[in-house]
């Protein structure tokens, strides 16, 4: 089916109000979006990075948009009514990039990534703090390298469902959920970190999630993980840290407030330093354990110690359960 040349499909109406085809969704990137006026514009914001030759279907009876170049004049769309709208790009479409600006607050969900030819994701949805739910669904970022800051503050998000998405050549994923503060699960472990250099305050200020399973990520090449769980206060576990390759830290702040305001099960904790100690990690770090409390009087204790004075550390935790 050619891109300029697509049948018409029949609608139907979801249960939040907005037509959907029956078949949704394929290939396509889907997002809804939201005005609340006559004739008001909304603008689909990119970086100048890749090529781009896509077709964007409006979701309203406006003729489909061509879009050629990163800042096409085509990117921006007039609604004539306000109401939410389902926007659909097929073809080539390598980065959106709301990146804290723009109509952000307009954004409601994205119902599906698509393969679209992603290359960069990093700062996409950046401040859409109106936007509620994210569905990768059917989509291909086996291209993508950066997915820094992607969720940034996303404050208002509750369903984040990633398990679509491919890490395979990311490299940052510096506060890529940074302050999604409603979250309360999310899935990771589809995850390949093996190119990923910079974790630090990943999942920082994600205060309302309750357990994290990092057990799949590869650390080896990280280099900072500093803040990765800053101030994520309901966590109750995270299960795989203790299990983290911290051999390619290599300065005093890559650990810095690691898990500040955080407290790991005991036994967690335990392993954790067992393991880290084992290492014979970078010196002169000042991790921050939060109120983490280890087990005393035995080789825990004995490998904290060792930390502390072999390896230069400055630990900060919740001292002997």
């Amino acid at each position: 089916m050619s891109l300029r040349h697509r049948r018409r499909r029949t609608l139907f109406f979801g249960s939040d109000g907005v037509s959907v085809p029956p078949d949704a969704y394929t290939t396509e990137f889907a997002m809804i979006v939201a005005t609340t006026t006559a004739s008001e514009t909304f603008t689909i914001p990119c970086q100048n990075v890749g090529t781009f030759n896509a077709i964007i279907d409006w979701g309203d009876s406006s003729t489909p948009s061509t879009i050629t170049a990163y800042n096409d004049a085509d990117l921006a769309h007039v609604y004539n009514s306000p109401g939410d709208h389902v926007i659909r790009i097929t073809g080539t479409f390598p980065n959106i990039y709301f990146n804290n600006g723009g109509d952000k607050l307009k954004v409601k969900s994205v119902e599906n990534l698509g393969e679209v030819g992603w290359t960069r994701l990093n700062r996409a949805f950046f401040g859409c703090t109106n936007m509620t739910s994210f569905t990768a669904g059917t989509t291909d970022t086996s291209a993508v390298t950066d997915i820094s800051v992607m969720f940034y503050n996303c404050t208002g998000l509750t369903s984040l469902d990633i398990s679509g998405i491919n890490t395979t050549l990311v490299t940052s994923m510096w506060i890529m959920f940074r302050n999604c503060t409603v979250l309360t699960s999310l899935d990771v472990t589809n995850f390949n970190t093996a190119s990923v250099t910079d974790t630090s305050s990943m999942f920082s200020g994600c205060t309302g999630l309750t357990s994290l399973d990092v057990t799949n990520f590869n650390t080896a090449s990280v280099t900072d993980i500093s803040s990765m769980f800053y101030n994520c206060t309901s966590l109750t576990d995270i299960i795989g840290v203790d299990t983290f390759n911290i051999g390619g830290l290599d300065s005093a702040g890559d650990l810095s407030n690691f898990a500040f305001n955080v407290t790991l099960p005991t036994a967690r904790y335990d392993a954790l330093l067992l393991a880290w100690e084992a290492q014979d990690p970078f010196d002169g770090m000042a991790p921050n354990f939060g109120s983490s409390t280890y087990t005393g009087g035995g080789a825990v204790a004995t490998a904290r110690a060792s930390l502390i004075s072999r390896d230069g550390w400055t630990i900060t935790d919740g001292g002997v359960a």
